[in-house]
This record gives C-alpha cells, structure tokens and sequence, in this order.
C-alpha cells in the first residue's frame, strides 16, 4: 500500500517539477521567495520552531529581529525548492557562470585531491544542492558525499539523477564508513552535512549556540578514522537572488589520540562551532540557514 501511495504521490507532483524547471532563475528565485513567505505565514508551526529556535540561539535579538531572519530563512528555502528542478534542465556551463568560488586556493585543493582526498564539512546553507551539482564540474573535483535516502523512492531516484548529473556520487547514509572509504582510496573529496540532530548511536551532545544538543557523529568518526584534512564548505546567496558564492574555509585541525569516543566528541564539537556559535554566525548567514532543523 505504501509503495502505491508514494507512486501515486510522485505522478502528481512530477507534473509540476516539470513544468518548474522550465523557470528562468530570477523566476524561479522570485516565485521561491514569496512562496517562502506566504509559508511563513501560514505554517504555524514550523513558524513557532523557528521562533523559539531563533530565541535559544540569540537571546539578546530583540523579537521584531528573530521574526525578520525567521520570515527570510523561509524565503531563501523557497528559493532554493524553486530553484532545484531546473538544475535538472540548465546547461552545466550557464548553472557555473552563476557559482563563484572564494577562500582556500585552488592548489591547495589539488594536492588535497592527490594526496588522498578530503572530507568536507557542510550543511543546509544558501542553495546546498546547487553548490554540489555545480562543484562536481569542477576540474579539480571528484565529488561523493553522504545522503540518507529520501522515504519515497521515485522522489529519491529523480533527486539522485539531478546530483548525479556532473559525475558526483551518492554514498547512502547506512553502512558509510566503507562508501567513504572506497572514495578515499580513489582521491574523491566527501561531503557530509553537519547541521541536522542526530540521538542514540549516530549522534553526540555537543555545544550548540550554548546549549548541549544531539549532533551527528559521522564526520568525527571520519575524520579520526581517516587521515585526510577537513574543510569547511558552504554557499551564501549574492544580493542578485540567482547568483551564489562558494565559501571554503582553512582546514579543521582534527584530534587523533587514539581514544576513539573522545576524539569523536573533540573533533565533532570543533566541526560545529565552524559554522554554529554565536560569534562566527553573522545576520546574513542566519538568514540562509533552515533553522527550523534544530530542536524540532
């Protein structure tokens, strides 16, 4: 019955991915965005998630301040639903006229790759989806990352065909570590998304925004179990709406003593204060950022 009714669910929304990714980008950003609002609006509850998120994080923000990031955090997710069907569509060449790369020298990344590859720590932040399509066209790029499968299988087949469509690799979430391993050992460089819960054994409570909360544990474990550097990823949206900035920051130092479950802690605490401490999160990120993942 399930496998019926997720069929069914994709036949009626395939129509519409369709006729979506047809959108030119400004239409899909400016569509995306308003849709993002009237979200906002309407959908209570993921507007009290966010709201009391935005409280626990940044106490000292006055309300009118959290409701004005909480409205443009929905707007960017709208922009970016909107924007992923055409990436399904546009040529490789207009998709990386729109992406800019800045931070850690291009050299640096290609002795990375020789060496043994990297792993790459990034979330939910700007247009994630479309940071990845585009930087696996990259020359000096040999992309997998990590990925639970979405619960419909028609809609995790159509979104692994569009991430897949500049030669990157899906390595599913369950059983990584030997996915992970396999692109090491051929030079890939790994992503991993860092800013999603995670309890019980995939996860560790560690600091976040001053309050202890279940963080995945998966890239420490990496990052221990495999000597290659560590860094930081992520796409910020340029005032344009359409375009999109790469930024890649200086390796992680990672801790490796050999007493796995503390350099699990250690090294996952430091993945998370790159992005997510109060004095490295400036207002523009927060605006990019689903915060609604957190807490929830």
């Amino acid at each position: 019955m399930k496998k019926f009714a997720d069929l069914l669910l994709f036949l009626l929304a395939y129509p519409v991915l369709y006729l979506l990714s047809f959108l030119p980008p400004l239409w899909a950003v400016w569509l995306g965005k308003w849709a993002g609002a009237l979200a906002f609006i309407v959908d209570a509850r993921h507007r009290h998630i966010t709201l009391v998120n935005l409280k626990v994080a940044f106490p000292d923000l006055r309300a009118s301040e959290r409701w004005t990031i909480g409205r443009k955090a929905f707007e960017n997710l709208g922009k970016t639903i909107l924007e992923i069907p055409g990436l399904a569509r546009q040529r490789r060449e207009d998709i990386q006229r729109r992406i800019r790369y800045v931070g850690v020298d291009r050299g640096e990344w290609i002795r990375a790759r020789e060496e043994g590859g990297a792993l790459l720590l990034t979330g939910h932040i700007g247009n994630w989806e479309m940071m990845a399509l585009a930087f696996g066209w990259e020359e000096e790029a040999n992309l997998a990352f990590v990925a639970r499968p979405l619960d419909n299988p028609y809609f995790d087949r159509w979104v692994t065909r569009l991430r897949c469509r500049s030669g990157n690799r899906m390595i599913p979430k369950r059983g990584a570590v030997r996915g992970v391993s396999r692109a090491l050992r051929e030079h890939c460089f790994v992503g991993l998304l860092m800013d999603q819960g995670a309890l019980g054994r995939d996860g560790v409570f560690v600091d976040f925004f001053g309050h202890l909360a279940g963080s995945s544990a998966a890239l420490g474990l990496l990052a221990g179990r495999f000597r290659v550097p560590v860094y930081p990823v992520y796409t910020i949206r340029d005032p344009t709406g359409t375009g999109h900035t790469v930024h890649i920051g200086p390796e992680v130092p990672v801790v490796r003593t050999g007493r796995k479950r503390n350099d699990i802690l250690e090294n996952t605490q430091r993945f998370q204060r790159v992005f997510f401490t109060r004095k490295n999160t400036n207002i523009s990120s927060r605006q990019e950022m689903k915060v609604s993942s957190w807490w929830a």
